[in-house]
């Protein structure tokens, strides 16, 4: 049961969650995730394996635990990609970027998406590190 204090920041969440939901039918993801406050990396930065956990406050754990919440029973899935667009508009004003990633694992290609920040990731699959981030193709950035 969640409790009384944490009940706004899982209606939010859940708006929110909504919202990402019309805006991954409708816009391209760099789109999408401009539009929620955590734009899509487009190459540069570490590595996810030399980025620790982010540091987040009481106001960011609550947070985080509200999207988790809520994503949890997502009719749609509960797939790292709108989970992590849910939680970077939850947590934007810490200026995320949402991150995909690929590898590949016994020829078959799979994809992941985590949000970084300054003070390190945020993967709530803690996988992040088995992944290359994507590069973009010349003439495909910020579509």
């Amino acid at each position: 049961m969640t409790p009384i204090r944490e009940v706004p920041a899982v209606a939010a969440a859940l708006l929110v969650a909504c919202a990402v939901e019309v805006a991954l039918h409708l816009l391209s993801l760099p789109r999408t995730a401009r539009a929620v406050g955590a734009p899509l990396r487009q190459g540069g930065g570490a590595a996810p394996a030399a980025r620790g956990n982010a540091r987040l406050g009481p106001r960011g754990r609550r947070r985080v635990r509200a999207v988790r919440r809520v994503m949890r029973h997502w009719p749609f899935g509960d797939t790292c990609l709108r989970h992590a667009l849910v939680a970077g508009q939850r947590l934007r004003r810490l200026h995320p970027e949402l991150v995909v990633g690929v590898r590949k694992t016994g020829g078959v290609v799979r994809a992941h998406a985590w949000l970084e920040f300054e003070t390190g990731l945020y993967d709530p699959l803690g996988v992040a590190r088995a992944y290359l981030p994507l590069e973009p193709l010349p003439g495909e950035e910020g579509t």
